[in-house]
């Protein structure tokens, strides 16, 4: 009995003791710290004129309006800008130096520059130092398998070690992409020199009819009838397009019937070739099964991913340096010695619109890598179709040839282009 007494206020004694503890414990009664958030984004940052454009738009009139993300139309408005000056200074620098194997010899060089110079920049900003920088954190936002994750900032230990050293696997997997690269720069510079940058990029809109015919003859995938009906305003437009102005000068004379043919030619195997390359490059360039680049859309599950993966800065590395060694022959036979030589026609002006060329061409492929990274695939397929049309009208307006017409064949290309993204890729079940 003294025992059990004994033992109940013991119990009581250490339940009061624990009762005070839990109380006045300092790990009980401490504050929790607040969560621990990554620092905002500059893309992230509070538009001042956000509150301001809500207020032009009256009340009644919002609920009919889309919702807009500002960061992203801007993003997409740059790349539309960057995108259409690129295309027409192809055509402004061939007029000038009308050396395409040449251009296309500058172009690899200046990508593989600049890959080389972006990634130096990259991870000198993983230093300590520099990590906490807005700079750095929207430098280092890029979706996964854009940048090589092996960056650290250390130049000698992932740029000298790992960057520039040649890596077999890597050059067996990029070899054919780099082939694909070479062969098609050549073709669509080639078609550029002949013909306007319209033509060639309406030419180019064409590619779903190659994808389709692939998946259908050589796969043998059966597709529903609205498939192939989205391909007649396509084919309808092209033709609009490439039609003649009224004010055209000199279009039934023998020799600009040869051009408009051959460069009609050059620009239908460049977009063939094109479309090979974004159907054999499907298997290596899918990170985590998402498509990661503005050339990869395909056919939904008719395509596989591969074990073995490239970061893309790098894939367009590899390509550049195989494209300018396969050029490099072609370059020193055909124009380099040549009687009008690349040396002679060469100026000052040239170079800086190369450069600048260069340029826009490398900052269109890092705004699609960013709007990957913040669209989702029918959204960014949709941005895509936009700035083909972008590309396609500017060009129209720049070379002053934009008439009804062509306008109509332009808005035909917009139709089909939207009718196949929309219905183009149903495939039709297997009778069971």
């Amino acid at each position: 009995m003294i025992t059990t007494q004994s033992t109940v206020q013991n119990t009581a004694s250490k339940r009061r003791e624990s009762v005070h503890k839990n109380v006045y414990d300092h790990l009980v009664l401490k504050v929790p710290e607040a969560p621990v958030t990554p620092p905002p984004r500059l893309i992230d940052a509070p538009l001042p004129w956000k509150a301001t454009a809500g207020r032009i738009v009256p009340a009644s009139l919002r609920k009919y309006l889309p919702e807009i993300d500002l960061k992203v139309t801007v993003t997409c408005l740059v790349w539309y800008v960057t995108s259409s000056v690129s295309s027409n200074l192809s055509k402004a620098i061939l007029h000038e130096f009308p050396h395409p194997v040449g251009l296309t010899e500058l172009q690899f060089l200046t990508n593989g520059l600049m890959c080389l110079g972006f990634l130096v920049l990259v991870n000198y900003l993983h230093r300590p130092s520099w990590k906490a920088t807005w700079v750095s954190q929207n430098m280092r936002n890029f979706p996964d398998g854009i940048l090589p994750p092996y960056l650290n900032g250390s130049f000698c230990e992932c740029i000298q070690q790992r960057f520039l050293v040649v890596d077999r696997k890597a050059v067996i997997a990029t070899l054919p992409m780099g082939m694909f690269q070479f062969m098609g720069h050549f073709t669509s510079y080639k078609a550029t020199s002949l013909i306007p940058v319209s033509l060639v990029h309406s030419v180019k809109s064409l590619s779903p009819i190659v994808t389709l015919c692939w998946y259908r003859f050589a796969k043998k995938k059966q597709f529903h009838r609205i498939t192939y009906c989205t391909m007649l305003p396509l084919v309808a437009g092209v033709i609009l397009i490439s039609s003649p102005s009224g004010g055209s000068k000199s279009v039934g004379a023998s020799v600009e019937d040869l051009r408009l043919v051959l460069g009609l030619f050059f620009a239908a195997v460049s977009m063939a070739i094109f479309v090979s390359q974004n159907l054999f490059a499907k298997s290596i360039l899918t990170v985590r099964k998402r498509e990661l680049l503005p050339s990869q859309k395909s056919l939904a599950g008719l395509g596989g991913a591969s074990p073995f993966q490239l970061d893309k800065i790098t894939i367009l590395f590899y390509c550049s340096c195989i494209g300018f060694l396969l050029m490099l022959p072609v370059f020193l036979v055909g124009e380099a010695f040549a009687a009008s030589s690349v040396f002679a026609d060469i100026s000052l002006r040239v170079l800086c619109l190369m450069g600048v060329y260069g340029f826009t061409h490398f900052l269109q492929a890092m705004l699609a890598f960013q709007l990957i990274g913040m669209l989702s695939s029918v959204n960014y397929s949709i941005a895509s179709i936009m700035k083909r049309v972008v590309v396609i009208g500017v060009a129209l307006t720049w070379e002053s040839q934009l008439s009804g017409r062509q306008l109509l064949g332009l808005v035909m290309t917009v139709i089909g282009l939207y009718g196949y993204d929309k219905w183009g890729n149903k495939t039709q079940p297997h009778p069971s």
